[in-house]
C-alpha cells in the first residue's frame, strides 16, 4: 500500500486534485482509496466524491494531526482489511501540520506501507498573503514535501507564480515542483506527481 499524503490551506485545491488524481491512478491501479479530515460534523466533499464513485472515508470532528492520530491509524488498519488498497490519499484539514500525521504512521500496523510522500499544494493567488499570516505552517508544508504544485496558474499573474515556485524552492530544493491550472489535471501530470507508483 502506498500512501499520499496531499496538504495546503482551505481553497488550494486538496479536494480537486485529490479526486483528479484518484480518478487517474483508478486507471492503472484497482483500489485507490481517499481518506478525508474535516473539522466540522458533516462531510461536504465525502458526499461529492461518494458521487463520482470514489471509494471514500472519512474522519471527522477533529484534526488528524493530533487529535485524531489515533483514528487515523485504526483507519488506516481497517482499510487494508478490507479494502486492500494499492494507493491512499490522504487529506488532512488544511490547518494540519503534516510532521503530526508522519509521526502517527509508524503506530499503524496492517500491511507493509510499500511508500509514503508528501505533497503540498501552493495556491498561486493567495500565498503571498498567506506566507505573511502564517509563515510556520506554510513553511512545515513545504519543509515536509516531496512534491509541491503551484496552483491555479491560469488564474495567477505572472508574479504571483514566480513568487510561490521562489519560496517552494528557497525552503525545499529536493522537492519536485509541478505547475497546474485550475481545472486541469492531465493524466501524464498526475503520473508524473506518483512515479514511484509506475
Amino acid at each position: 500500500m502506498h500512501l499520499l499524503l496531499i496538504t495546503g490551506f482551505l481553497g488550494s485545491g486538496k479536494t480537486t486534485l485529490a479526486t483528479r488524481l484518484a480518478k487517474a491512478a483508478t486507471a492503472r491501479w484497482q483500489r485507490v482509496a481517499i481518506l478525508l479530515n474535516e473539522i466540522g460534523e458533516i462531510g461536504i466533499d465525502n458526499q461529492l466524491m461518494r458521487q463520482l464513485d470514489l471509494n471514500v472515508w472519512e474522519l471527522l470532528g477533529g484534526c488528524i494531526c493530533c487529535t485524531l492520530s489515533g483514528d487515523l491509524v485504526t483507519t488506516l488498519q481497517q482499510l487494508d482489511a478490507d479494502y486492500h488498497p494499492n494507493l491512499v490519499l490522504v487529506e488532512p484539514s488544511g490547518a494540519a501540520d503534516p510532521s503530526g500525521v508522519l509521526k502517527a504512521l509508524p503506530y499503524y500496523r496492517g500491511a507493509p506501507l510499500e511508500s509514503v510522500r508528501t505533497l503540498s499544494i501552493l495556491d498561486a493567488l493567495r500565498l503571498q498573503l498567506l506566507y505573511e499570516v502564517m509563515t510556520p505552517l506554510i513553511t512545515a508544508h513545504i519543509q515536509q514535501a516531496d512534491l509541491i504544485l503551484v496552483s491555479k496558474c491560469d488564474l495567477a499573474s505572472p508574479d504571483e507564480i514566480v513568487f510561490a515556485r521562489q519560496i517552494a524552492q528557497e525552503i525545499n530544493p529536493q522537492a519536485l515542483l509541478f505547475d497546474s491550472d485550475s481545472q486541469e489535471l492531465t493524466p501524464e501530470l498526475a503520473y508524473a506527481m506518483l512515479p514511484w507508483l509506475s
